[in-house]
Formats: C-alpha cells, sequence, structure tokens
C-alpha cells in the first residue's frame, strides 16, 4: 500500500474555494491525529492504519480510502 496523502494536500490547497491551505501539520491539529501517525502515514511508514485515522482524512478530504490509499506492484525478485 502506498499513501497519496501528499498528492491529496496539494490538490485541496490548489483550489481556493476550500479555504486555508493545509500542512501535515495544521491537518493534525484540526483533526486531532498525532503528527507522527500524518507524517508516517505521508512517508508509508505505517505497518498498520487506523479506521479512525483512515475515516478522518476521508472526510476532510472528501474522498474514498481507495483515492488516499493505493496498491502498487512489488517487482517479484
Amino acid at each position: 500500500l502506498r499513501s497519496n496523502l501528499d498528492v491529496l494536500i496539494a490538490q485541496h490547497n490548489q483550489k481556493p474555494a476550500r479555504g486555508k491551505r493545509v500542512s501535515k501539520r495544521s491537518l493534525a491539529e484540526e483533526l486531532s491525529i498525532s503528527r507522527y501517525t500524518i507524517y508516517a502515514l505521508a512517508e508509508n511508514k505505517l505497518d498498520q492504519y487506523p479506521r479512525v485515522v483512515l475515516e478522518s482524512l476521508c472526510n476532510f478530504f472528501e474522498c474514498d480510502v481507495g483515492d488516499l490509499l493505493s496498491m502498487r506492484e512489488v517487482p517479484e525478485s
């Protein structure tokens, strides 16, 4: 699984009608999610994805889990 959080943040910030710009830090504060979790998710360092975090992010960005996380094929070795 790969995170598309950085992409969603960038898309959000490109739409002026959405209001203020967000950063990972402000997103963590606004959603009451630890900064560590937001940064780890963005950097693909989480082994588990807490449901409440995914729900909060999907609600904020008005997206589905498939927009937030995507499967990437790993080449066979």
